[in-house]
């Protein structure tokens, strides 16, 4: 049968564990750490992605026992070739964002970094796309920087972006305020759309619901 799932946001995640351990006392947590099921997987709870994941294995109330649901800010990057978006929220409440987007893609769809890797030296057009590349980087830099000196380093940054905007964004000078290999820095295991203001927003929400599924009742 089809479980069924319903979602909770993260405030009630506590209390959505208590239950879950109640009415599955052998319930552990996966080994990648996203959320607690039975043995059989006839009954998961998948943790908001915002919360820090449990360890593999661990059991519920251990878990329960070092759950903060306090955070004092966090932030959200997505990159795409030619857009962007970020935010920077502090106690729940967002205090800074911006979407943008460029030119950087050909008529293709392919990304002017991409294209001056197979086909050689550009014109004017490719050189403009490249040029919006760097401003774009550079402009998710300088605002990380920024914010981060007026609001104090945030908790957690949770990044969208792919392997080669990852490492152009690291590329840049000044690169972000934090190394790639920071222990804040969690990449977004979502899929992300073309980056703006309201796609900002809905994986905010992702980040911040989780999710319960359960064995459906017979008949």
């Amino acid at each position: 049968m089809v479980p069924a799932v319903t979602r909770f946001l993260l405030l009630d995640t506590d209390e959505q564990l208590a239950d879950f351990g109640a009415a599955f006392p052998t319930a552990v947590a996966d080994a990648r750490g996203r959320g607690f099921g039975t043995k059989d997987h006839a009954a998961r709870l998948v943790l908001p992605f915002l919360l820090r994941p449990p360890h593999a294995h661990e059991p519920i109330e251990t878990y329960r026992s070092r759950l903060s649901l306090q955070f004092r800010s966090y932030c959200i990057v997505l990159l795409q070739a030619g857009a962007m978006a970020m935010g920077w929220w502090d106690e729940g409440l967002l205090v800074r964002h911006k979407a943008q987007k460029r030119y950087v893609v050909r008529g293709n769809g392919r990304a002017q970094t991409t294209h001056l890797r197979t086909r050689g030296k550009s014109r004017y057009g490719s050189r403009l796309r490249l040029q919006n590349w760097l401003l774009l980087l550079a402009d998710v830099n300088g605002r990380l920087v920024e914010w981060q000196e007026e609001l104090g380093e945030p908790e957690q940054v949770f990044l969208a972006a792919g392997p080669r905007a990852t490492a152009a964004l690291w590329a840049q000078d000044p690169p972000p305020p934090f190394r790639r290999e920071d222990a804040r820095l969690r990449r977004i295991p979502a899929h992300v759309h073309v980056p703006d203001h309201e796609e900002l927003l809905r994986v905010q929400r992702w980040l911040t619901t989780g999710q319960l599924a359960l064995p459906a009742l017979p008949g």
